[in-house]
């Protein structure tokens, strides 16, 4: 089982904080020679849990601290730890699966083919939350985040084609490995992935070119707030004047604070006041449905003049953990409701099952879903499709929200549970898929961070420190009709075409 446990070092060090994504187009090698290796069905699932397992283990161990410090026991935070890391193990167990069954196509076709189906898991593991429950933390596309040239090909495919490339590498370079003959024999078995990966580049390449030729009709003036608020503090009665001082200190200094990340030449920042100030999720010390915690918001927001995106949870159409846009005498005058709720986090699957043998779980609490189609919110002329915490890493939904005519994508969340661990660069590192996928750029407000601007590319135009008190100010750019991406017009056309493909081959090996 060593081979499996390989591929999940691998893809462990390609992942935030490490960060090595090149890591990536050869991870999958390990666990393909396993595949192949395998003398029967059990010894090739058992690999794919082996690669899961510990490959969860190692990028959610964040999970364990987040535990302890919200007061779980030592047991129970392994044991939660441990049982996710299992679950999502299945991911690549259903994979290896099929590729076991694929190999009577032959080491020739078998890449192709074990590719696409690891591209239609990735799509299946994002569908099923629509109407069930899973965790799509974790895509292969996602550890290239780094690399503006080869994460350009999301604008056609989304993630899932990016995914598919760097599993197909790995694939192939594990049945190059396993090839007769020298190394020179073995390098050119490899050939095929080389002339992919030169291509995306040069497609890249070109994307970024055209980028410095799009044709800009303004910028939006917006502020991010980030009162790095301690989150074990938040709902003490104790400190609400005292988060309510450091809020308002931040707004003082909204469009005169400058960012520490190096910008780039076509943007601004801190020249003009903001003309819309984004707060993080659950911002307020309270309830905004409270009338104390609603008149202190009014009183603030209304002093800047601006337009205000406000997260707060509320209760006044059923307890949602919500967005609200305020003019700019302080009145609210959109709400939006989170859709995708984080599981165990916000709301709590079959809750009444395992509430019989986990006490803890009847204690926690629970929001309700927003509807799918909401109202995209307008400020100063500009329409923002809106999004909070985890409800990145979900293409439809920021896809969704462009083409009902958003401007800018907006991200708001508190990473506050995850303390100094992995967890907010690896949550960060989804809005740049999405900012690229639909070719808009997308600001982001963290309590802790990281808060910043992405521009329409994925390239982190500015951005803060994890846990830095401070104001981002940034003029996100207006392209003149930016239209919509391949992507953002066609939607999963990818994802069918591997379906097709890995649809009709294993139909052919059936018959063979």
């Amino acid at each position: 089982m060593l081979l499996p446990v390989f591929t999940s070092l691998l893809l462990i060090l390609s992942y935030p904080k490490f960060s090595q994504g090149w890591l990536a187009w050869f991870a999958l090698a390990p666990l393909t020679v396993a595949i192949w290796k395998a003398k029967d069905l059990k010894t090739a699932l058992l690999a794919g849990f082996a690669a899961g397992f510990f490959f969860y283990l190692g990028i959610l161990y964040w999970i364990y601290p987040t535990m302890r410090a919200g007061g779980v026991n030592v047991p129970v935070s392994l044991a939660g730890w441990a049982a996710l890391s299992l679950t999502l193990s299945v991911e690549l167990a259903a994979v290896s699966v099929f590729g076991f069954y694929l190999r009577k196509s032959g080491r020739a076709a078998w890449p192709y083919v074990f590719a696409a189906g690891w591209a239609l898991m990735e799509w299946l593991k994002i569908l099923v939350t629509i109407k069930g429950v899973w965790f799509p933390w974790f895509m292969l596309g996602y550890t290239q985040w780094r690399y503006p040239e080869m994460i350009q090909v999301v604008s056609v495919t989304g993630v899932y084609g990016l995914s598919f490339a760097v599993c197909f590498s790995g694939a192939l370079l594990g049945c190059a490995l396993m090839r007769e003959g020298g190394v020179l024999k073995k390098a050119y078995g490899f050939l095929p992935a080389l002339i992919l990966i030169a291509g995306l580049f040069a497609f890249g390449n070109g994307e970024l070119k055209k980028a410095g030729e799009a044709k800009l009709k303004g910028h939006a003036a917006f502020s991010m707030l980030q009162p790095s608020i301690e989150l074990y503090q938040k709902w003490d009665e104790r400190y609400v004047r005292s988060i309510e001082e450091r809020i308002e200190r931040l707004l003082e200094h909204t469009g005169a604070c400058p960012p520490r990340a190096q910008p780039t030449p076509v943007w601004e920042f801190g020249r003009r006041a903001a003309k819309i100030i984004v707060w993080p999720e659950n911002a307020l010390p309270g309830w905004i449905d409270e009338p104390e915690c609603r008149d202190w918001l009014k009183k603030v927001s209304a002093g800047t003049g601006t337009f205000h995106i406000v997260g707060s949870v509320s209760q006044g159409d059923g307890k949602h953990v919500a967005a609200f846009l305020l003019d700019e005498k302080g009145g609210i005058t959109a709400s939006y409701y989170k859709r995708r709720l984080v599981p165990f986090g916000e709301y709590v699957p079959l809750r009444e099952l395992l509430g019989r043998y986990i006490g803890v779980v009847s204690e926690l609490g629970e929001f309700e879903e927003g509807t799918p189609e909401q109202k995209i919110f307008e400020a100063d002329g500009v329409k923002i499709g809106s999004g909070i915490c985890y409800e990145s890493v979900f293409p439809y939904l920021a896809r969704g929200d462009v083409l009902r005519g958003a401007d800018i994508l907006v991200n708001i969340t508190n990473d506050g549970w995850y303390l100094d661990t992995a967890a907010p660069y690896q949550h960060f590192l989804a809005n740049i898929f999405r900012a690229a996928e639909n070719r808009r750029p997308l600001v982001r407000a963290a309590n802790n961070g990281i808060s910043a601007l992405i521009d329409p590319w994925g390239r982190v135009s500015a951005s803060t420190e994890l846990n830095e008190y401070t104001v981002l100010n940034v003029q996100a750019p207006l392209y003149e009709a930016p239209g919509k991406t391949f992507y953002g017009e066609h939607g999963d056309w990818f994802c069918w075409l591997c379906l097709l493909a890995a649809g009709a081959f294993l139909t052919a090996l059936i018959f063979i």
